[in-house]
């Protein structure tokens, strides 16, 4: 039997992320493997939020304002990744974590991750109770899971699936 040395988590801070996390953990302390966490960001997530931003402010939005640098959103989403572990792990021990943030589609992201690094087991963090977005989704989710070189093993609410 194979032992597993790289675990790689996709987060995207939802609850179900969350509980994916906190199972991916587990098994990491239980196997002594390394933990790889990735969050993949778009650029217009940073127009979206200043729009946004603009708007409670009362500004007028004629002029939207100018979108955020990616530097500084890779930065603010390594930050809120630091900060997301940081709560949902309470004590990991003598356990390796390491955080990346990637640009771009999450699928193509969360592939070329799993490829590159060598990755022994990914866990993904699913609902478990509401399955019609599951099933409007799944084709997506069954192609990407089709295409990893290595098992999958989802994680719902209650543990894992």
């Amino acid at each position: 039997m194979n032992k597993v040395q790289k675990i790689f988590v996709p987060i995207n801070f939802s609850e179900d992320s969350a509980n994916g996390l906190k199972d991916a953990v587990s098994l990491a302390q239980e196997t002594k493997a390394e933990l790889l966490v990735l969050h993949v960001t778009q650029k217009k997530e940073a127009d979206s939020f200043l729009n946004f931003l603009a708007v409670m402010e009362g500004w007028p939005t004629l002029n939207p304002p100018a979108p955020i640098p990616v530097d500084r959103l890779l930065g603010e989403k390594a930050l809120d990744l630091y900060r997301f572990i940081a709560k949902v792990v309470n004590n990991p021990g003598r356990l390796k974590i390491r955080r990346k943030i990637a640009l771009g589609n999450k699928e193509e992201q969360i592939l070329g991750v799993a490829k590159q690094e060598n990755i022994d087991l990914v866990v993904l963090g699913m609902r478990k109770k509401s399955f019609f977005p599951y099933l409007m989704a799944r084709t997506r989710l069954l192609k990407m899971i089709a295409q990893i070189p290595c098992p999958v093993l989802l994680s719902g609410s209650k543990g894992m699936l």
